[in-house]
């Protein structure tokens, strides 16, 4: 028994190919037959229903799906990958979190976020005098700030960690 997880507009459908020719689908087995019409195109019957389906591969686990006119793309997975994506996606989030270095020394100007609010990639984060020029720091990443380590009016060194984004 082969048991898939279909991933559409993030609304995820458990389905399962049995051996006898049907789909169990929300606990109801349902027959299905698939007649490859061309090299992209099929006919899906699924109980007493046909459907034209034009399909192509976006990626490995990615399909675009064109059925009776209207498209949709969809992401599927066998029920283990999907577990390991999951995994994976929870490890990279706990493990996100960017550092905002001071390139030169200097003097904070303008912290332009508290913590706790909510960031932009390149939305500008910290002025900076240097050399008596103002200089733009800008986030490396979307997030969260995280935690602030200066404050206006205070002198830091080249590197030194002035906030962080998660």
């Amino acid at each position: 028994m082969n048991e898939y997880v279909a991933t559409v507009n993030g609304n995820k459908r458990v389905f399962k190919l049995l051996d006898s020719g049907k789909i169990l689908f929300n606990e109801k087995e349902i027959e299905y037959s698939i007649l490859k019409v061309s090299e992209y195109s099929y006919l899906l019957k699924l109980g007493n229903k046909v459907f034209d389906i034009t399909t192509t591969a976006l990626s490995r686990e990615k399909f675009g799906f064109l059925v009776d006119g209207h498209y949709f793309e969809t992401t599927i997975r066998t029920k283990l990958q999907e577990k390991a994506q999951e995994l994976q996606n929870i490890k990279n989030k706990e493990n996100h979190h960017d550092l905002i270095k001071s390139p030169m020394p200097g003097m904070i100007l303008k912290i332009k976020k508290q913590v706790g609010d909510k960031i932009e990639m390149g939305e500008s984060v910290v002025i900076l005098e240097a050399m008596k020029m103002e200089n733009d720091l800008h986030a490396p990443s979307s997030g969260i700030i995280k935690e602030i380590f200066v404050k206006e009016g205070s002198s830091v060194e080249k590197d030194t960690v002035l906030l962080t984004i998660s």
